[in-house]
């Protein structure tokens, strides 16, 4: 048995450097995270196999908070269990990164059917691997709430099915938009149900609720203080990652560009000749071109000339560490840079309120609000509006005079 798994981490790791990774604290890492799975296999007298891998993961990882180095550390246990099972079921074909998230779904054979025919239906249709994602959450819950209700065929189910599932205790707390958009995407599927035949009622969809409560909030942004930070921070850096994070926060922060987009962009969005920034968005498809602003091209010239990893990949921003592919997702990036400040000076945490903070300023400086429509890729200019609640000093001029409703008692006049 011991010689068994030796000989298949050996073949493992001669697999990985095969992919041309060569990083020695990836091959470290993995070797150290085997030798403890080894332990513990023989410990147990078992032999290796991906549900023995989760055992041993269950057993030595925490759910409590985790520092940096602690995540990292069960970042790598879980890799070396995947790439394990993978070469031993023949499956490594090349080196990825591995979600700690495993999505979950329903039992039922029919029901996991669909979803795959319903994920192959929008793969078909050219959706983004987001907005795939997302449809799958929704259909899959759908499909979990109706294994709990005792239905365990698609066409078993009725109007009342459909609405009862907005009725949960998970929706209590949801904001309108966001049960909107679970609305959005399960009508999407029922209408899939419905048109390719799998059920019999044609009228499922119309039973999801389409009136929400409407919800009006102030907008948040950065005081001047957390923009002055946020601009200053980390301009004379060597370490990679450092001075990619800082050219991606200063085009969220001085050009309002949305982190989908940001870790999106491609070397060949740039015109540097003509100090310009051109390309479609992913959330509205909506072509946008910007001024590549000194200071947010100087970032992104440092980074790409001295910290980004050498590779033939078109996009800007990539991992810092093997493999260098592009970002899934920069939300740890905003977060990090925003963490020392208070909240008083940062009142949310993300990219989004560095994009709510340059629609402001430009509201401020008086821009026309269809410039400023323009700039962020809303496609309605009335959208801008809604800015208008942080700009205290415009937000004066729509007070309302006490004319007509005067108070008749002396010592309040």
């Amino acid at each position: 048995m011991v010689k068994e798994f030796d000989q298949l981490v050996k073949a493992t790791l001669a697999k990985i450097k095969d992919f041309g990774i060569t990083s020695r604290t990836v091959i470290k890492v993995f070797e150290q995270s085997c030798r403890l799975l080894k332990a513990y296999l023989e410990q147990n007298g078992l032999e290796f196999s991906y549900e023995n891998g989760q055992a041993w993961l269950s057993e030595i990882q925490s759910n409590k908070p985790q520092t940096n180095a602690q995540s990292s550390k069960q970042s790598s246990q879980r890799r070396a269990v995947r790439l394990l099972s993978e070469y031993q079921e023949g499956r490594l074909t090349t080196w990825r990164i591995y979600s700690p998230k495993i999505a979950v779904r329903p039992k039922t054979t029919e029901y996991i059917e669909l979803l795959q025919a319903y994920e192959e239906k929008l793969r078909a249709d050219g959706m983004a691997k987001a907005t795939i994602a997302f449809g799958m959450r929704v259909a899959s819950d759908f499909l979990i709430y109706l294994e709990t209700s005792g239905k365990q065929m698609i066409n078993n189910i009725v109007a009342h099915d459909v609405a009862g599932y907005f009725t949960q205790e998970t929706f209590s707390g949801r904001k309108p938009e966001g049960v909107k958009a679970f609305a959005y995407k399960l009508k999407s599927f029922l209408v899939f149900l419905e048109e390719t035949g799998i059920v019999n009622d044609k009228k499922l969809n119309l039973a999801v609720p389409k009136v929400f409560a409407k919800q009006e909030s102030i907008v948040t942004i950065l005081s001047e203080k957390a923009v002055k930070v946020l601009r200053t921070q980390n301009n004379k850096v060597d370490e990679s990652a450092a001075a990619r994070n800082h050219a991606m926060i200063l085009m969220a922060l001085r050009l309002g560009i949305r982190q989908s987009d940001i870790i999106k962009m491609k070397l060949t969005d740039i015109d540097w000749k003509n100090n310009s920034l051109s390309f479609t968005q992913q959330k509205t498809g909506v072509p946008v071109t910007l001024p590549l602003l000194p200071e947010v091209g100087n970032a992104i010239m440092d980074y790409i000339l001295h910290c980004r990893p050498k590779t033939p990949d078109d996009f800007i921003f990539l991992r810092h560490r093997a493999p260098y592919t592009p970002l899934s997702s920069c939300r740890r990036i905003a977060f990090k840079a925003l963490s020392g400040l208070g909240s008083e000076d940062c009142p949310q945490r993300g990219f989004h309120i560095m994009r709510r903070t340059c629609a402001t300023s430009m509201l401020k400086n008086n821009i026309p609000r269809s410039i400023i429509s323009a700039s962020i890729g809303q496609l309605d200019p009335n959208s801008v509006d809604v800015y208008l609640s942080a700009d205290e000093e415009k937000m004066g001029k729509c007070a309302l005079s006490l004319s007509g409703i005067e108070c008749a008692r002396g010592e309040l006049r």
